[in-house]
């Protein structure tokens, strides 16, 4: 019925899409006033801006009765201003250079005269937008090309003061597995990315999961991390890139790097190895090419623009090892740590390819079309993390359609009237398999024998992955935009709507994990696979219209965004498996929600002469998703359940089907542990009434032109999230736990625990529910500056302080969910980040440029790309405390150590007739512990060579300069075990690259 429903709903949209004026996505304008010399407004003066950048060449504008003017729609580059008017003197304003996402200030004063005398000047281009509250950071390709990084999206993301990063990229080595962006209290499924303005956001992780962009597509990278407009969504990082189309003369560019494993500086430090590590990450090489070339295939009318790029990683992962040939991995790979045999340590190698190609039309003088498609090719052949074993446990990683596309019409219908449309996509289609010959043919001896292992408390991993995945994600986009200009207004409104299934498939050796404390068998993970399903996108459809008003030196933004969201889990079959029988569910609706919301800025021209802006908004977002509020109730989402296992005959296969009796000959696992319905019905559903989560932004700055080209900003940011969910199991209650109290072995104190009893405990109906006493909050504090210098020289940073707080103390059904709810009692830290980068000619045409960072501590514990930052989406799970923390993981064996802290009976059982397999006692408040800060420092030394119509530039680049060993993450936060706080991933030690780029 969603199918048939869509069909409709999408050409109406495409009615829609030129009916409806719309904002325009992301480029530049110029605007200002013209007087004349008594300082009288002068209407009806027609106003050009010129650059090559444009392929129609000039684009001009008439004043408005109060004597402003504002082109918009405009490319960055450089531009000339040309004033004409009869009676006056024509004036004209040359090298404006305008980034991109900013509105350039240009004033005029226009003399008496004949129109064929003119009056040319040059300046310092405005560095203050006086007409927008947004905060916006614009890397322009100087930037790009000049700045040591990684020339990924994210890497040059974490330039941006305020964006922080899920794990630091040092010279490309996280090139290949993707870092994840958040800002102000904001998760990475908050992030909007676009190329020229068109949404290319893939559907998996909620958005969050981007593709493999080709560096040199881009002109320009504008970075907005506060104020955005009601075009898009979420109020998170918002990436324009700003593609390059060619040019009416033909132009190319060739980047080569290499880094050498040999080349790079052992950075294990004697507190490392004092702290369990062994191997460090490291580097074995990488590697990135990258050309591009572009020009006229009709001067003035058709350009392209091509590239291509192959770029690679192969990186020695921390702490993993190839034991010797037949062994058995849990027994040596501790030889291996210690250095009583030697290892050879496991690669993770992994290689992207990529091939854009871009077209640029200039229809008419007032039309013009672009499109673009970029296919992206990966593969890894070994993806692993600290403990996995390479030869058995490490992913190899293919991707049958990594691709990225879109066709935009832009028509300038009049000099006040611009209407763009457009269709953009995103596919990530990609199988994640065991390496050749683990996996095994289902109900085989071998199949049952091949089972994944982990050891809970030395963190390995062994003998098979957890489960081959098929992960297909389909993301597409409709949108179009109008806007009608004035001098004082810019009204903006319009559409915008995306859609896309997301088909995922899981498999996996015995359907089981196998676990192990210290070798032991303790319990075993069971799934419900095989499976197959799907969930879809119906339509995220926005509708939205704003006007920017300006009254003399205020510019008021004002507007509205209505949102309909509609998402369902599809009908899907899957076969039966080892746990459940096979299973079919029908189409599966989810609530459909509407919302409006307002977004409002206002921009004040402290003193007229566009140097100094005081702004503030306030403005609401939904919580921008794609299909994971579908997925948690998907009754074929990838579902699991820990039982207790005893390895009767010690042959170390985890025997026992459904029904049989625990303990008794070919029954080692205790399924009467296992939730009633495992896998034939769904454990989670929503309550009809859930409301979407929405944040609401407040900032206030200021923003001032210190010197000539240098720009000083100071803000506030403030971020309330509302209508948060919480998760009830409607079938257990508070009678159905007591209370225990255990010891902790940390430090001594008691901790009020509870057990649930045996009849409750396998009884699982969880109700999602809207609590609006659930609360969470955000506040930031930052200062920045950006410097244009003389010579060519350029400088940009600042410092961020931030902390999120939060109350989740509505619970009803599990009391352990309570422990340290209210974040406000654990003295969470206020984190700061500090962040320099820029460049600086030297004599003889040397140019130096670098990057200075210094970020707090990673949250320990995290191991997904979100959870750096609390998300309001995150719910509690059923046996676990929601957030990060030392934990102590017990079993109903667990006892009490012969010299135990506190009043503990010593070698008692912690929890007598405990029910749960395993149970995670919280000893420390989530979100209070970090690693140490990350400093590190890059420096680049290069030179260019002009060699006829050519320039080559030869590169040196040190990444890490100071060879830091700065932890990243630890095996575990399992107290009392071999991994605990054992670091797992800790900083690059320092890279060296030698670089070349060629522009012609």
């Amino acid at each position: 019925m969603a199918r048939s429903v869509q069909r409709p709903a999408i050409l109406f949209t495409l009615a829609c899409l030129f009916a409806v004026p719309r904002t325009t996505h992301a480029q530049s304008a110029i605007g200002g006033v013209v007087r004349d010399s008594s300082g009288a407004v002068l209407p009806g003066v027609t106003v050009e801006a010129s650059s090559d950048v444009l392929i129609e060449r000039a684009r001009s504008v008439v004043t408005d009765g109060q004597g402003q003017y504002r082109i918009v729609d405009l490319r960055p580059g450089v531009y000339t201003v040309t004033f004409t008017l009869v009676g006056f003197q024509v004036f004209r304003r040359n090298g404006v250079e305008l980034p991109g996402n900013f509105t350039a200030t240009i004033n005029a004063e226009m003399r008496v005269g004949g129109i064929e005398e003119s009056v040319t000047v040059s300046g310092q281009s405005p560095v203050v937008d006086v007409q927008s509250a947004a905060r916006i950071t614009v890397l322009t390709r100087d930037t790009l090309d000049a700045i040591p990084t990684g020339r990924t999206i994210q890497g040059l993301g974490q330039l941006v003061v305020g964006v922080t990063l899920n794990v630091p990229d040092v010279g490309g080595s996280r090139a290949m597995q993707q870092t994840y962006m958040s800002v102000h209290g904001l998760s990475s499924s908050q992030v909007t990315t676009q190329v020229d303005g068109m949404m290319v956001n893939g559907l998996d992780g909620d958005g969050a999961v981007q593709n493999y962009f080709n560096n040199m597509m881009s002109q320009e990278m504008a970075y907005q991390t506060a104020g955005a407009g009601t075009d898009v969504s979420g109020g998170g990082v918002r990436l324009n890139m700003i593609p390059k189309e060619g040019g009416n003369r033909f132009s190319g560019a060739f980047f080569g790097a290499w880094s050498d494993g040999a080349w790079q500086s052992d950075n294990l430090t004697q507190s490392l190895k004092d702290r369990g590590l062994s191997a460090p990450d490291k580097i074995s090489k990488i590697y990135d090419f990258n050309a591009s070339v572009g020009g006229p295939v009709k001067k003035d009318r058709v350009w392209v623009f091509a590239s291509a790029r192959r770029w690679g990683v192969d990186a020695p992962i921390a702490d993993t090892f190839y034991t010797p040939a037949g062994s058995n991995y849990s027994m040596t790979y501790p030889q291996c740590k210690s250095g009583t045999i030697h290892c050879e340590q496991g690669i993770d190698d992994q290689h992207i390819k990529s091939a854009l190609a871009r077209l640029t039309w200039q229809v008419s003088p007032r039309n013009k079309l672009g499109m673009y498609y970029d296919r992206v090719g990966k593969d890894r052949g070994h993806g692993m993390n600290a403990g996995d074993d390479p030869a058995t446990a490490s992913q190899i990683w293919t991707s049958p359609n990594y691709s990225t596309g879109s066709v935009k019409w832009t028509s300038t219908s009049s000099s006040r009237l611009l209407i763009e449309g457009g269709y953009s996509f995103n596919i990530e289609r990609y199988n994640i398999v065991n390496q050749p010959g683990i996996d095994q043919q289902p109900g085989t001896a071998a199949w049952y024998a091949g089972a994944s292992r982990r050891d809970l408390n030395l963190g390995t991993h062994y003998a098979s992955l957890d489960q081959n995945l098929g992960q297909y994600p389909d993301r597409y986009n409709l949108q179009g935009s109008a806007s009608y200009v004035t001098g004082s207004h810019n009204v903006k409104a319009g559409a915008q709507w995306n859609w896309g299934p997301y088909r995922r498939t899981r498999v996996g050796n015995a359907d089981l994990i196998q676990r192990y404390r210290n070798g032991l068998p303790d319990s075993v993970a069971v799934y419900n696979t095989p499976i197959e399903w799907t969930d879809r996108l119906n339509a995220d459809l926005g509708i939205f219209a704003q006007d920017a008003v300006t009254l003399k030196r205020l510019t008021v933004n004002f507007g509205a965004r209505w949102e309909y969201f509609n998402s369902e889990v599809s009908a899907s079959t899957s076969p039966p498996g080892r746990f459940v029988p096979t299973r079919s569910f029908d189409t599966i609706p989810m609530p459909v929600w509407t919302d409006l919301a307002p977004r409002f800025g206002v921009d004040y021209d402290l003193f007229g002469d566009a140097k100094t802006a005081i702004k503030a908004g306030i403005n609401r977002y939904e919580l921008a998703q794609t299909i994971n509020f579908a997925d948690q109730f998907n009754p074929l989402v990838l579902t699991s359940a820990n039982l207790s296992w005893t390895d009767l005959n010690q042959d170390d296969v985890a025997q026992g089907e459904l029904g049989c009796v625990y303990l008794t000959t070919g029954c080692e696992i205790n399924f009467a542990q296992m939730p009633q319905n495992f896998g034939v019905r769904p454990l989670v559903s929503p309550n009809p009434d859930i409301k979407r989560v929405y944040n609401v932004e407040t900032t206030v700055g200021v923003q001032h032109e210190l010197l000539s080209g240098v720009q000083l900003n100071a803000s506030w940011f403030h971020r309330t999230f509302h209508n948060l969910p919480r998760q009830t199991n409607t079938l257990q209650s508070f009678s159905d736990y007591t209370l225990v109290t255990v010891v902790s072995p940390l430090d001594g104190s008691l901790i009020p625990m509870n057990n649930v009893s045996r009849a409750a405990l396998t009884r699982i109906n969880n109700v999602v529910s809207t609590d609006d006493s659930q609360k969470e909050w955000y506040n930031g504090y930052e200062v920045s500056f950006n410097a244009r210098l003389p010579h060519g020289a350029m400088l940009f940073g600042g410092t961020t302080s931030e902390r999120m707080l939060w109350t989740l103390c509505n619970e009803e059904s599990n009391p352990n969910n309570l422990l340290f709810c209210d974040a406000r009692n654990s003295n969470i830290p206020l984190r700061t980040q500090f962040k320099l980068a820029g460049s600086y000619p030297l004599p003889y045409g040397v140019q130096i440029s670098g990057v200075l960072q210094s970020i707090p501590g990673y949250l320990l514990g995290c191991t997904g790309a979100p959870c750096n930052i609390p998300s309001p989406t995150t719910l509690p799970n059923v046996n676990t405390q929601p957030g990060q923390g030392t934990v102590w993981s017990i079993s109903p064996t667990t006892r009490y150590a012969t010299d135990c802290k506190g009043p503990c009976a010593p070698g008692a059982v912690v929890i007598p007739n405990m029910s749960a397999a395993t149970l995670n006692v919280p000893l420390v408040a989530p979100g209070t512990e970090y690693a140490e800060r990350v400093g590190q420092l890059d420096i680049s030394l290069a030179k260019w060579f002009p060699i006829g119509a050519m320039r080559i530039q030869g590169q040196f680049d040190m990444f890490n300069m100071l060879n830091r060993s700065d932890v990243l993450s630890v095996r575990s936060l399992n107290f009392g075990t071999m991994s605990y706080m054992q670091p797992s991933s800790v900083l690059q030690g320092r890279i060296l690259r030698l670089a070349m780029q060629v522009k012609w």
